[in-house]
């Protein structure tokens, strides 16, 4: 039955074509190696050649070896091509100032990228649990259309045959063949936020339902298919409506595609794109007035067209930004600020709230920001001008992920990140003066 159901969906999104070298990222969890058997019993079938790529993180010392031990085995018994990337993800992460998770993550894909070139296509054994979580977790942490379609079947050269499986299904198919595989001991902890989705909300919704996953994947296809409509009808009104690198007429678009056509116009000058970024954009579509969207860059509306807008400005104390690093970071003369990830003496952020990549930079105008405990949102302009003298206002650390501000020096953190009794990833920020 399981074989049946990733045939079919390779088939329904054309995955495999004849003659291709398709690639399993083996971990040797439970669905990486279903994935394996799945496709090395199909290749004579679809004529494909099969390889296998393991990375080890480096991250659980003895455990770690041991899973790249039993994939390098796994792969000498079924005789299937095998290579493996050892990986220092502790310290890369120390690093880049990401979290270890998102850090790991972008180093396989890295590494797949690396490894598959130009002739291969990498299989990742994402499932149909899998999409449930991440539509899950998307919804807690505020998505639109987009996030509800969820991980895609196929994506530039990765695939994911297993995409309309669940992970019952795997554990059953692998007992049935006798094959074992390796537990991530850290999936075993409520500590990450996408376990205690796996381990409390989806034993829910199967109460509720034990159906879930059926009627789920009904919705998850519903879903797609209007998105890919919007998608459609949202690149040609891109096209219709772009003009020498601005967005004219914009009034003619329905509201729900025109915002859709100021994300694109927003990601393709490589400025900030967020819910709340996208909706400020739009109210000037319908009146004329300025935005300052990211550093010196202002969106200009005027009588239904938008365009970008470069602004030098002499002090150039306002000018400054720099990712967030894990550590010291600098970007005044006479003050560092100091960024720790575990519980301090400091201003306590939780990690996993974070959306995208933090960057420290100094004031930017129009910035807004929530405090913690407040019910209402403050402009960085009022709260300086209130409290903080005009000598000292340039001069003043604050931090921002992809949604906005979410640390102001002297004030504190955005309510939407502020750490609580359910943070399990902690990053404290402290201010230091030279």
């Amino acid at each position: 039955m399981l074989i049946k159901t990733v045939t079919e969906t390779i088939d329904h999104y054309n995955m495999i074509n004849k003659g291709d070298r398709i690639i399993v990222a083996l971990s040797g969890g439970a669905d990486s190696v279903c994935l394996l058997h799945v496709l090395n019993s199909l290749k004579t079938e679809l004529d494909f050649r099969l390889d296998a790529i393991h990375i080890n993180h480096c991250i659980r010392g003895t455990e770690s070896d041991e899973d790249e031990e039993f994939c390098n085995f796994l792969c000498q018994k079924l005789g299937i091509p095998f290579k493996v990337y050892r990986l220092d993800i502790p310290a890369l992460a120390k690093t880049s100032g990401k979290s270890l998770e998102e850090t790991a993550r972008d180093a396989r894909y890295e590494k797949f990228s690396e490894y598959s070139a130009d002739n291969g296509v990498i299989a990742t054994a994402h499932t149909l649990s899998d999409n449930a979580e991440t539509v899950i977790f998307n919804m807690a942490r505020g998505t639109g259309i987009k996030g509800l379609c969820g991980i895609p079947p196929v994506r530039d050269n990765i695939i994911r045959p297993l995409s309309a499986v669940t992970r019952e299904q795997v554990e059953e198919f692998l007992c049935n063949i006798q094959q074992d595989f390796r537990t991530d001991s850290t999936n075993l902890s409520d500590d990450y936020t996408r376990n205690k989705i796996r381990h409390k909300i989806i034993p829910v919704m199967l109460d509720v339902n034990n159906g879930f996953f059926k009627s789920f994947a009904n919705s998850l296809n519903a879903v797609r298919e209007e998105n890919e409509f919007i998608q459609q009808l949202s690149e040609k009104a891109y096209n219709e409506h772009s003009q020498n690198n601005r967005l004219v007429n914009l009034q003619e678009i329905p509201p729900v595609i025109r915002k859709r056509v100021i994300s694109s116009f927003l990601s393709r000058n490589n400025l900030p794109v967020s819910y709340d970024k996208i909706n400020e954009v739009y109210i000037l579509t319908e009146k004329n007035g300025r935005l300052n969207i990211s550093k010196d860059c202002f969106i200009i509306g005027k009588n239904g067209c938008i365009s970008v807008e470069k602004q030098s400005y002499n002090n150039t104390a306002i000018q400054k930004e720099i990712p967030l690093q894990n550590g010291i970071n600098r970007i005044f003369e006479n003050k560092t600020l100091t960024a720790v990830r575990y519980k301090d003496d400091g201003y306590l952020i939780d990690i996993e709230k974070i959306c995208g990549k933090p960057v420290l930079h100094s004031r930017r105008n129009g910035d807004k920001i929530k405090l913690s405990g407040k019910d209402f949102t403050s402009s960085v302009k009022k709260l300086l001008n209130e409290k903080v003298s005009s000598e000292q206002r340039p001069f003043i650390h604050f931090i921002s992920d992809d949604n906005g501000l979410i640390f102001m020096e002297g004030f504190g953190v955005a309510e939407r990140v502020k750490a609580d009794e359910n943070t399990s990833e902690f990053l404290t920020i402290r201010i230091n003066n030279i």
